[in-house]
């Protein structure tokens, strides 16, 4: 294809006008200047519409697509099927990126003729009192990128911890012709959430090279002002279940449930737990159920060694796998009552004097 740019930058965007021009900066300015940036706006409600034809009008480069809302599966197909890059990325219009961030990725997916390169990222939150909180790496023993290699490619077979790794579709890119070739697309139900763990799996699963970038370089936000999924606490949440089973189904086709298995049920908990606890008390035993429903097989399941899991995570899902929804609920009440009044405790303590340590309380 003549004339081809190296990469396409797909921006799914929706009722996001409060960080929408930042994000499009970040974006404009990369690096790697050979780009087509491709903003979907999904019906927005606000004026992210008129704002990206206004960057447009400056910049041949932008190429803004409008649409009825359809969600967030739908503007991210949309792009990726006008998209006429070599390689393909995805920027969440809320959040931003490093300015080196895809020259970097792209010209390490080329060294390595990757299918999929992966950097790390940063959880972001501007609201956050202390500014060392602001930008937070996004790395612990079983979520770093630096642990896998990164002068060679590899199938996730070889490396399945990277499996539970947070499914960010959107620190990675992906050569076009591979997402084509396997017709791999985000489900675009309508109104559904969590699409992108599925999205992520049947990537990680058809790959024959995965390439990672030891580098972080984009910007999650999490914000308590947003209406992400971080602060869900409705009925929604309880999609991220059948998500799961959907990424289940994914791996089982792919021919990987047990090479994958260890990994897959430990993003399962990962995903789910918190959502578990902070779910509205009138969606949690159906979230329950559909929980039980997600890790029963473990139950019978000789030969898994909850290989990533802590005991206390292991105490949980016994739990869920034996559908004794009551004894959640005991512990989630216990831990909410000793939190309730360490608190009142901490703040008493405060009270009585500054220089009590915590320790000391």
């Amino acid at each position: 294809m003549e004339n081809r740019p190296k990469l396409s930058i797909v921006m799914p965007t929706y009722n996001v006008e409060k960080y929408f021009r930042q994000c499009m900066e970040s974006v404009i300015n990369q690096t790697l200047t050979d780009i087509e940036i491709i903003p979907v706006d999904d019906g927005s409600p606000d004026n992210c519409g008129i704002i990206m034809d206004e960057y447009a009008a400056k910049d041949s480069r932008i190429k803004p697509i409008h649409q009825q809302n359809g969600g967030y599966g739908k503007a991210v197909n949309a792009g990726i099927n006008a998209a006429t890059g070599e390689y393909i990325g995805i920027v969440e219009t809320d959040d931003w990126c490093d300015p080196k961030m895809f020259e970097k990725l792209y010209t390490q997916a080329k060294k390595l003729d990757a299918d999929v390169c992966k950097c790390g990222f940063y959880k972001y939150n501007s609201l956050a009192v202390k500014k060392e909180k602001q930008n937070i790496k996004w790395q612990d023993e079983i979520q770093n990128i630096e642990e896998f290699p990164d002068d060679r490619t590899f199938k996730i077979a070889e490396f399945p911890r990277l499996f539970i790794f947070h499914a960010s579709i959107w620190c990675n890119i992906y050569k076009k012709e591979f997402l084509t070739r396997n017709n791999i697309i985000i489900n675009c139900t309508r109104s559904a959430s969590y699409q992108d763990f599925p999205f992520m799996a049947e990537v990680m699963c058809k790959a024959d090279k995965i390439a990672v970038l030891h580098e972080d370089l984009y910007h999650w936000r999490v914000e308590a002002t947003q209406s992400s999924s971080t602060n869900q606490k409705g009925s929604r949440l309880l999609i991220m279940p059948d998500q799961c089973e959907e990424t289940k189904k994914i791996v089982k086709q792919c021919g990987l449930y047990e090479e994958l298995k260890e990994a897959m049920y430990k993003h399962f908990y990962l995903a789910n737990h918190a959502f578990y606890n902070n779910v509205q008390y009138q969606y949690k035993r159906e979230y329950f159920n559909k929980l039980h429903n997600l890790f029963k097989d473990l139950k019978t399941d000789k030969t898994f060694k909850y290989q990533y899991f802590y005991k206390k995570e292991i105490n949980f899902l016994k739990k869920i796998e034996r559908g004794l929804y009551f004894l959640t609920e005991l512990e989630y009440i216990r831990r909410n009552f000793i939190q309730i009044h360490w608190n009142k405790h901490e703040k008493f303590v405060r009270v009585l004097g500054n220089t009590v340590l915590t320790q000391e309380v």
